[in-house]
């Protein structure tokens, strides 16, 4: 969880990077509801002055993007919306 804090903004409601609306929500979905808890625990040791907005819900509806969404990092490593990659390097 650490490293998706970093990648994120946990303030920030419905925003990843440049994409604004609902649809880019951040969140943390799961079938598992100990993995859910854990979540829930790491966000709640972490708010402060500001709310976090990440969801935290059970994973209901699961699809598989497109071909063009498919390995996006891979095919466009300097995109406008990448991880950097000294936190990839970081969190190995």
């Amino acid at each position: 969880m650490n490293f998706f804090f970093e990648i994120i903004d946990p303030y920030s409601l419905n925003q990843q990077g440049n994409d604004v609306g609902p649809k880019y929500r951040t969140g943390v979905y799961s079938v598992n509801e100990k993995h859910l808890e854990a979540a829930r625990a790491f966000i709640a040791q972490r708010e402060d002055a500001h709310k976090v907005v990440i969801e935290v819900l059970p994973l209901t509806n699961y699809v598989t993007s497109d071909l063009q969404h498919q390995d996006r990092l891979a095919r466009f490593p300097n995109d406008y919306c990448h991880i950097p990659k000294a936190l990839l390097h970081k969190y190995r």
